[in-house]
């Protein structure tokens, strides 16, 4: 990669497809959870652990796009490619997608679990959880995954993740993505 040019211009292909089959999920899974909101949905045999898979995904999804602009490996060569990509998709330092504790939920997850089955359990236990908070009527409750449709927010082993600014997050990116793929698999590189 060179300096000025950021990604050689034969290879950015490569990147805007990689790139745009992890925004494609990820907006597949929000427009199918976006049908729990319809109030004309018809939501008959639609189980709440679909509705968790569609959120898990997205933000599994955000993790790996993640990687492109902040990557894992501190190396020349992805330093370089991370912050041409930044520049290119005008990703600040503060994107909800830059999130630290959600890349390592996700990429460490079994590992998170390990530490979640390990500590002492007392109270409610619900495995999966889509509705409102449960009230705190003094008895801890402890799920796996749950998405609290209220307040928009994805738990998952006692984590906790605001799901809309991710999905804008990941929209912005995908726009741009299909822009760059039309025109030729050209970089327009962001002014605002």
């Amino acid at each position: 990669m060179d300096e000025e040019i950021g990604i050689w211009p034969p290879y950015r292909a490569f990147y805007i497809e990689s790139m745009l089959s992890i925004t494609s999920s990820a907006v597949e899974s929000t427009e199918r959870l976006a049908t729990i909101f319809d109030p004309n949905a018809n939501l008959d045999g639609l189980r709440k652990e679909e509705i968790l898979d569609w959120i898990q995904n997205i933000f599994t999804q955000a993790a790996a796009l993640s990687r492109y602009f902040w990557p894992a490996k501190k190396e020349k060569l992805h330093k370089k490619r991370s912050q041409y990509l930044r520049k290119v998709f005008n990703i600040s330092e503060q994107s909800p997608i830059k999130n630290r504790d959600l890349r390592n939920m996700i990429e460490h997850f079994d590992e998170n679990l390990d530490y979640f089955v390990n500590q002492p359990v007392v109270g409610n236990i619900v495995p999966n959880h889509v509705g409102l908070e449960p009230e705190d009527n003094g008895v801890p409750f402890h799920t796996f995954r749950a998405f609290y449709t209220r307040i928009g927010v994805f738990e998952v082993l006692g984590q906790r993740f605001e799901l809309q600014p991710v999905v804008d997050e990941i929209y912005e990116v995908h726009k741009k993505l299909l822009t760059f793929a039309k025109s030729g698999y050209v970089f327009c590189i962001s002014t605002k």
